[in-house]
C-alpha cells in the first residue's frame, strides 16, 4: 500500500508472510506489550470478498488493547498470492488452519465479514480445538440464494450463469469492475451511511486488483462460486459447532438480505444475534466502534474469554 496513505503498521500491526502449499500468504499480527494476561484467547480477522487485512485498519487498533491481534488475506486477495486455484471456503478453510496451527498456536476467536464468516465457520466446523468462539459479520450462504429462487428457474439461471462465464468475458467483466468510478459505486452500496466514499478505502479496495495474477484469480473464483462444493450449506455447518456463535448483520445490508439472519441464528442455541441498524454488509469498517461494542458485550458474556 502506498505509504501516503499513512502509517500501516501503527494501523494493522506488523505484516509478515508464510508459505502455504507453496504459495505466498500475507498477514499481520499486533500484540500490546501493556496486555498482562498472556492465555487470553487472540483474535484473528477474515475479510471478506475483494477486501484485504486493510479493510480491518480502523478496527484493529480499537481491539489491540484487550488481546492480541491477527489478520489474515485468504489465497487469491490483498497481498496474498493471485493464481487460478481450486477457490471456495473449505480451500480457504484448509489455509486458515495452516495458519492457526503455525501461527497462532492457540485456540483464537474468529472474526469473518460476508466470505470471511463462511471460512470462519467452516474452520469453527471442522477444526473445533482451534476455535474458541466465532464471530460472523453478515453471511452470504450461497445454499439460501439457491432455496429463494424458484425451482422452475433454477434451471435457466444455471444456463445463464454458464454462458457469461466464458473466460474471455470475465475478463472483460474484471477490467470494467476494477475502474475507480466502478467500485465507487458498488461501495455505496455496502457503507448506506456513508455520504462520500473516502479515497483511502477505495485504495484499499482497487489496489489488489493491479496485481500479478489477478485477472486470472478473478476469472478461476467467478467460475468456481456457484458451484455446489464452494460452500457447505450453513443449515450443515453452523449447528454442529460446539463454540459460541455470534451473528452481526447490518439490517441496510443491500448485499445479503437481513431476513436471512433470524433463520440462520434459529439452527444454534450457542448463537446470538444482533441486528445494527443503518449499517450495511461491512459494519466493521462501516461502524468499527459500534462492532467493537457489541463485540465485547458478547464476550463479556463468556467468562473463558
Amino acid at each position: 500500500m502506498d505509504g501516503s496513505m499513512g502509517c500501516w503498521q501503527e494501523r494493522l500491526g506488523h505484516q509478515r508472510s508464510l508459505v502455504w502449499q507453496g504459495l505466498q500468504i500475507r498477514y499481520s499480527f499486533w500484540r500490546s506489550p501493556s496486555l498482562k494476561n498472556a492465555s487470553i484467547a487472540p483474535l484473528v480477522l477474515v475479510h471478506g470478498f475483494g477486501a484485504s487485512i486493510e479493510h480491518w485498519r480502523d478496527f484493529i487498533p480499537l481491539v489491540v488493547g484487550d488481546r492480541p491481534v491477527y489478520a489474515i488475506d485468504l489465497l487469491g486477495f490483498g497481498g496474498s498470492r493471485k493464481i487460478a486455484a481450486n477457490f471456495g471456503v473449505p480451500l480457504w478453510a484448509k489455509q486458515l488452519h495452516y495458519f492457526l496451527t503455525t501461527v497462532v498456536r492457540c485456540p483464537a476467536i474468529l472474526m469473518g465479514n460476508s466470505i470471511g464468516s463462511l471460512v470462519c465457520a467452516m474452520t469453527a466446523h471442522h477444526y473445533p480445538e482451534q476455535v474458541a468462539a466465532i464471530a460472523l459479520l453478515s453471511v452470504p450462504d450461497v445454499a439460501q440464494r439457491q432455496e429463494m429462487l424458484p425451482k422452475p428457474l433454477l434451471p435457466i439461471v444455471t444456463r445463464v450463469e454458464r454462458m457469461a462465464l466464458q473466460p474471455w468475458l470475465l475478463k472483460r467483466l474484471f477490467q470494467f469492475l476494477r475502474r475507480r468510478g466502478v467500485l465507487r459505486n458498488w461501495l455505496k452500496l455496502a457503507y448506506p451511511s456513508f455520504i462520500d466514499i473516502p479515497e483511502e478505502l477505495l485504495e484499499v479496495i482497487a489496489a489488489p486488483t493491479a496485481d500479478t495474477g489477478a485477472v486470472e484469480a478473478f476469472i478461476a473464483l467467478s467460475r468456481r462460486v456457484s458451484q455446489p462444493d464452494f460452500c457447505p450449506a450453513m443449515a450443515v455447518i453452523l449447528p454442529e459447532i460446539i463454540c459460541p456463535i455470534l451473528i452481526l448483520w447490518g439490517e441496510q445490508d443491500r448485499f445479503v438480505p437481513v431476513a436471512i439472519a433470524p433463520k440462520l441464528a434459529q439452527l444454534n442455541p450457542k448463537i446470538q444475534l444482533k441486528l445494527l441498524p443503518n449499517l450495511g454488509h461491512c459494519p466493521h469498517d462501516e461502524a468499527p466502534e459500534t462492532v467493537l461494542q457489541m463485540f465485547s458485550e458478547w464476550l463479556g458474556g463468556i467468562s473463558e474469554l
